[in-house]
């Protein structure tokens, strides 16, 4: 069962992703999001880099957050994505599962595909959700652990399933989105 903590970290992340502000998540909000990632980054529609954008968020979308959708509609509210989750935290959804999960997005916010997120790339993907340049400060020097100014995709992939799982209060996961 979700702790309280881990519920709190969830709807973050849930209505950060929720563009239209309505409490319901649906492919649009991943569409909205995508573009707004695109825009920040200067990429314009019908680029290749665009078309890289827009598959990871439909990737993320179908694989992730879609299967929460209990009743078929298309739409997910913050309760049906708490079930998912906390069925998904029980089956100890493995690392590795989360990682071809989370390829597609880790892609799209390595703005140079060099392997690496830096500090930049990684505040215009937090600005793409409206979190501030400070936020994204924080978060990155607390979930770059070794400090060496970068995140590999084993670093990404690993602090946004811990911070997905995880339930210590004191873990650096806890801030992949900033300040919660």
């Amino acid at each position: 069962m979700l702790s309280e903590f881990q519920k709190r970290k969830l709807a973050l992340r849930f209505y950060m992703l929720d563009t239209s502000k309505d409490g319901i998540l649906e492919l649009a909000d991943f569409e909205q999001h995508g573009q707004k990632l695109a825009e920040l980054r200067g990429i314009q529609p019908g680029s290749t880099d665009y078309e890289k954008i827009m598959s990871a968020a439909l990737y993320n979308w179908e694989t992730y957050w879609k299967p929460a959708d209990a009743d078929g509609d298309n739409k997910i509210t913050l309760d049906e994505f708490l079930k998912s989750a906390d069925i998904l935290i029980a089956a100890k959804t493995t690392e590795k599962t989360n990682y071809q999960v989370q390829k597609g997005l880790f892609d799209s916010v390595d703005i140079d595909g060099d392997g690496e997120i830096t500090l930049k790339e990684y505040t215009l993907f937090l600005n793409s959700f409206g979190r501030s340049e400070e936020d994204a400060k924080i978060g990155f020097s607390k979930i770059d652990t070794n400090g060496d100014g970068k995140l590999s995709r084993d670093d990404f992939s690993i602090a946004l399933y811990e911070y997905n799982t995880g339930n210590d209060p004191q873990a650096p996961a806890n801030w992949f989105f900033g300040s919660y």
